[in-house]
């Protein structure tokens, strides 16, 4: 198997996982947010498309293998959100543990609504 096929395997594999016995879409979106805040999220994209861009390639074997684990991740999570919607799965009840408090989420949340505001003003 070439390289490009290994790179491309677990990908294939997480839409297929959904099949497992027991895989409860609910659980990969609690694991998924109890781990990486919405800024790593950020940053994470930001990375790829800075590399992207600049067809840069990561020599860092770590850094490497914390961006596969970090894609793995959010190829699941936008997988069982898929599945949360398309089956109709109730989750307003569902407690979350998140990386962050919930004041840190606040804040951040009131300081980007800010910023968008001014900005669109700006733009009016």
């Amino acid at each position: 198997m070439n390289q490009k096929s290994n790179n491309l395997l677990p990908f294939e594999l997480a839409c297929y996982e959904i099949y497992d016995n027991g895989y409860d879409p609910l659980n990969t979106i609690r694991e998924f947010w109890s781990q990486y805040t919405i800024n790593d999220c950020q940053q994470s994209l930001w990375t790829l498309f800075e590399n992207y861009r600049k067809y840069a390639v990561q020599e860092d074997a770590i850094d490497v293998k914390q961006m596969h684990t970090f894609l793995m991740k959010v190829c699941r999570l936008l997988i069982a959100y898929f599945l949360v919607h398309f089956r109709k799965i109730e989750i307003d009840a569902v407690l979350f543990a998140f990386a962050e408090p919930a004041e840190v989420i606040i804040a951040d949340l009131e300081a980007k609504q800010r910023i968008h505001s001014f900005f669109n003003r700006i733009s009016e």
